[in-house]
C-alpha cells in the first residue's frame, strides 16, 4: 500500500475517532472515550485496509479487466404508455406466495419474484409455480444478508450461490438482481453486472410503515403507483427466515400479512386507473432512454 493510502486512511481513522471523542462531555467519561477513541482508529483503518484488500485493489492501483458492457439500476423508469412495474423480495413461502400468484392471475398481471436461494431450495414446488404462471424470477442472493456489510468473497458467493442453486431446481435463469434492502456496493454491482443482470431498487412500496389497515394499504398502492414506477412488495420476511420467532420476524410477518390481504384491491385499482403492470424486464423494454439529467416517469391521470 502506498505511503498516500495510509495517510488517506489514518486521516479517516482520525475524523471517525474525532466523531466520538465531540459527543462526550469532558470529565472522566471524555477520558474513557478517548482510551476508546484510539481502538476505533484502529479498527477503522484496519476494516478499510481489509476491504481494499478484500476488493482487490482500487482504481488507483489497478485491477482485473472489466470489460462487462451496459448494465442498468433502475429506480423507475420514462415511459410514453401506462405500464408500471410489479415485484416481490424474499420468496418463495408457503405462507404468502400462493396468494399473491392467486391474485396477480385473477388480475391478468405478471410480475418479477425477486427470489431468496435458500427458500427456492426449500420450496422448490413453488418456485415452479411462480415460473408456470410466466412470471420472471430475479436473484435476491442466498441468504438476504447486507452486501454492505460484506467482504467481496462472501458478497460474490451470495449472488452466485443464488444463481447456481436455483438453476439446479428450474431451467429459467434469473432476468435480474435486486440486493437485499436495497441497500448495494460498487462491488455487489461488479458481480450483478458479470452474472448478465440489470438491478433493480424500487420506486413505490405498500407505504409507510404505521399504515395497519389492509384497506388503507391498497388504498395507498392504488393511488400513488403511476406509469414508470417499480412497485416493490414481498413474499418472504428476509432474514426472518432463520429466525422466525424473533420480534422483529414476526413483525415483518405482520407487516406481509397486510401487504398480501391488501394486494387485490391494489390491483384493481391500478388497472382502473389505466396502467398495466408487468414484469421489470418487460417493462424496461418499453421504456426510453432518458436525456441528461433524467426526467421523472409520465404520470397517467
Amino acid at each position: 500500500m502506498s505511503s498516500s493510502r495510509r495517510q488517506f486512511l489514518g486521516r479517516a481513522g482520525l475524523g471517525i475517532g474525532g466523531l466520538v471523542v465531540g459527543a462526550a462531555a469532558g470529565g472522566t467519561i471524555g477520558t474513557v472515550v478517548a482510551r476508546d477513541d484510539d481502538q476505533v482508529r484502529d479498527e477503522a483503518r484496519q476494516a478499510a485496509e481489509a476491504r481494499f484488500a478484500e476488493a482487490g485493489g482500487a482504481a488507483d492501483e489497478g485491477e482485473a479487466v472489466a470489460r462487462l458492457g451496459t448494465h442498468r439500476v433502475v429506480w423507475s423508469t420514462t415511459v410514453t404508455s401506462p405500464v408500471a412495474c410489479i415485484s416481490f423480495d424474499d420468496g418463495p413461502t408457503p405462507e404468502f406466495t400462493p396468494r399473491i400468484l392467486e391474485a396477480l392471475a385473477a388480475a391478468g398481471v405478471t410480475a418479477t419474484f425477486n427470489v431468496m436461494g435458500y427458500n427456492a431450495v426449500q420450496h422448490p414446488d413453488l418456485l415452479r409455480e411462480v415460473l408456470a404462471a410466466g412470471h420472471e424470477i430475479g436473484n435476491h442472493t442466498w441468504t438476504h444478508k447486507d452486501l454492505t456489510t460484506l467482504t467481496a468473497a462472501q458478497t460474490r458467493d451470495e449472488l452466485v450461490r443464488c444463481r447456481d442453486e436455483v438453476a439446479a431446481l428450474v431451467d429459467q435463469p434469473f432476468t435480474s438482481f435486486r440486493p437485499p434492502r436495497g441497500e448495494i456496493t460498487g462491488y455487489a454491482l461488479r458481480v450483478a453486472a458479470e452474472l448478465g443482470y440489470d438491478t433493480y431498487i424500487w420506486s413505490v412500496t405498500r407505504g409507510p410503515g404505521d399504515k395497519k389497515e389492509v384497506r388503507e394499504i391498497g388504498d395507498y398502492m392504488g393511488a400513488t403507483v403511476v406509469a414508470g414506477d417499480v412497485l416493490g412488495l414481498h413474499d418472504g420476511i428476509g432474514q426472518g427466515t432463520f429466525d422466525p420467532t424473533a420480534s422483529f420476524a414476526q413483525a415483518l410477518s405482520e407487516r406481509r400479512e397486510l401487504e398480501v390481504r391488501a394486494l387485490p384491491s391494489a390491483l384493481q385499482q391500478i388497472a382502473d386507473r389505466g396502467i398495466t403492470l408487468m414484469s421489470a424486464n418487460r417493462l424496461l423494454a418499453m421504456s426510453e432512454a432518458e436525456p441528461v439529467g433524467g426526467q421523472p416517469a409520465t404520470t397517467v391521470d
